[in-house]
């Protein structure tokens, strides 16, 4: 059993939130996915990772410096008047 964590940012209301997950891989099973063990969410880099519990600190200066080169954008999701059919509800 191993650990895999990944990080990246995301910006949402004008504010850069850090995103960590740690994973466990079993790379001693064939065709077993890498499971998410914890998950953390904050604007401040190591608030996120304390969340997810990644304490070493090598693993957090890597996982930022990876962290900073992945801004991407929160997604906007465009709410109409189309109902679940594709057709115009009405009003």
């Amino acid at each position: 059993m191993e650990n895999l964590y990944t990080a990246y940012t995301k910006v949402m209301e004008n504010k850069t939130y850090y995103f960590v997950k740690k994973y466990l891989v079993f790379p001693e099973f064939k065709n077993v996915e890498p499971m998410q063990e914890s998950f953390g969410m904050h604007i401040d880099f190591n608030k996120a990772c304390s969340i997810a519990g990644v304490n070493d600190p090598v693993i957090r200066e890597q996982l930022f410096n990876d962290a900073k080169g992945t801004f991407q954008q929160a997604k906007v999701i465009d709410l109409n008047t189309v109902n679940f059919s594709g057709k115009s509800a009405a009003l």
